[in-house]
């Protein structure tokens, strides 16, 4: 038997829901996680997290600005300065949720586009280097079955489909283009979940999806690269 090391996990999107979930449930088994949030100080559940475990900590990410990304890296670098194991992007925006394709607003696409689009895009570039570092690199888009072409009966939901559907190729060219420095990028679908974007109406709890998504991340093969895969570990349509 061997001592396994720890790995570095970046996290954002982490002040509640899923993100806040994957935090925990990384922090319980020793691994060493780095939660970034807009205001991390704001969220007395991650504060408790990072107080209470000396493998959390706490970093502030605001993804729709490429300077506070710049200087979250610089953060992370402090903390890790060996790099970082795998970097799931767990931020996002709902967009106008509600609101279907005959009555969306340019500023809801435009909200939309700029979180899950280009916020994950600046976070992956900016965060590559530390990547680099390790032998692990994996990159974990938690994304949407909304986000599917296949899976779409519906006009509602069109600012976040739409956003999630382009998240969905970002995801597809970045894992052509890293796969020859063996980086698994991928898209996570975390199911409908207990969330405040979710509902209670959802059947799937954040302990649930965030123990699932563990698992697959835990368990991925070079022939998930460019993948789209449930929490439960099920191969989706695109």
């Amino acid at each position: 038997k061997q001592i396994m090391a720890p790995m570095i996990y970046v996290i954002t999107g982490t002040s509640q829901g899923i993100g806040l979930e994957y935090v925990k449930q990384l922090a319980e088994r020793g691994d060493i996680v780095i939660g970034c949030a807009r205001n991390p100080d704001a969220s007395e559940p991650l504060k408790a997290l990072v107080d209470n475990n000396k493998n959390v900590f706490s970093v502030t990410m605001d993804i729709t600005n490429l300077e506070s990304i710049k200087t979250a890296a610089e953060k992370i670098q402090i903390l890790a300065p060996e790099g970082i194991d795998v970097l799931i992007n767990n931020a996002g925006s709902p967009g106008a949720y509600a609101a279907d394709s005959l009555v969306t607003k340019e500023d809801d696409y435009r909200q939309a586009f700029n979180t899950n689009v280009v916020g994950t895009s600046s976070v992956i570039q900016v965060l590559l280097p530390l990547l680099r570092k390790r032998n692990t690199r994996h990159i974990i888009n938690i994304g949407s079955i909304m986000g599917s072409l296949e899976n779409t009966t519906t006009g509602i939901g069109a600012s976040y489909r739409v956003s999630k559907a382009a998240e969905n190729m970002l995801t597809k060219l970045l894992a052509s283009q890293l796969d020859k420095e063996s980086f698994i990028v991928l898209v996570l679908h975390p199911g409908w979940v207990k969330t405040r974007l979710g509902t209670d109406h959802a059947p799937v709890t954040v302990e649930q999806s965030a123990s699932g998504g563990l698992s697959v991340i835990d368990n991925l093969t070079k022939q998930q690269n460019g993948k789209f895969i449930s929490f439960e570990g099920k191969e989706l349509p695109w």
